[in-house]
């Protein structure tokens, strides 16, 4: 069984909590240290549970917890070829020891009971990646900050017991909304995220081969909503003959919570 709790997911800051009986993952650690502690607590964990911290690239949103985490704990950071280096040159500067891994796309290593292969993901960063993580016969797949479902993308959400995936921004509250045209064509270009339509119509061609979880994360606080991107996803599900209401599908919130999901 694989614990997910979503416990930061927004554009301000990200960073999830997988866990098995034997093992305690973050993916990203985007917020303030402060912060990570708080959220752990909420869980009924510590720092010192964790076993590891796997970074699917290096923007703030996604790293900025690291230095304190560092310059605190001898935990191994994990991230791919170029975001490793940019890391620990970042470390360096701070004059901050860092046990970081540099890790490849498609090569699978483990963490105790924790299988894990990371994806290349297609956004605006050095080496962006998603994971698939497995445990006993329980597979995750996790992809955020991605401008497009590319085919190896989608490949490696398949027959995943539980997605987490992105579903960013709302077209409409992008198009009319209050950010300048360089950032919105920044957001919604094949380097940039992901938005409701291609999210629910990714989950869409995702149900019709089998039955899955999904967590749909890193909505924005500007141009999306839960309820908005809800409805998206019901009129995508319906089109495809799906029922909505019997989709296992689930909103990470934008703030802090302790919710937590098992599979």
């Amino acid at each position: 069984m694989i614990d997910i709790h979503p416990l930061y997911s927004s554009s301000s800051g990200n960073m999830f909590h997988i866990g098995t009986n034997k093992t305690d993952i973050l993916v990203d650690a985007g917020v303030n240290y402060k912060s990570i502690t708080n959220a752990l607590s909420g869980i009924d964990k510590n720092i010192n549970d964790i076993s590891a911290v796997l970074i699917t690239h290096e923007h703030t949103d996604h790293i900025k917890g690291l230095p304190l985490l560092c310059r605190n704990n001898n935990i191994p950071i994990f991230a791919c070829g170029k975001t490793a280096d940019y890391i620990k040159d970042m470390l360096d500067e701070k004059n901050i020891s860092s046990n970081i891994f540099k890790i490849s796309y498609g090569q699978p290593f483990q963490i105790h009971d924790i299988d894990i292969t990371a994806f290349e993901t297609s956004h605006d960063a050095l080496m962006p990646c998603g994971f698939r993580l497995k445990s006993d016969t329980t597979t995750l797949a996790y992809a955020t900050d991605l401008g497009y479902v590319s085919n190896e993308v989608f490949e490696n959400l398949q027959n995943a017991d539980f997605v987490v995936l992105e579903s960013n921004y709302d077209e409409t509250m992008l198009d009319f909304g209050r950010y300048p045209y360089p950032l919105k064509r920044r957001i919604k270009c094949n380097l940039g995220h992901l938005s409701n339509l291609d999210s629910a119509q990714t989950v869409a061609r995702l149900l019709k081969e089998n039955d899955c979880n999904f967590v749909l994360a890193h909505l924005s606080e500007n141009n999306n909503t839960p309820d908005i991107a809800r409805s998206t996803f019901e009129d995508i599900l319906t089109a495809n003959d799906i029922d909505f209401n019997n989709a296992n599908i689930s909103f990470a919130s934008k703030n802090l919570t302790t919710e937590v999901f098992k599979v």
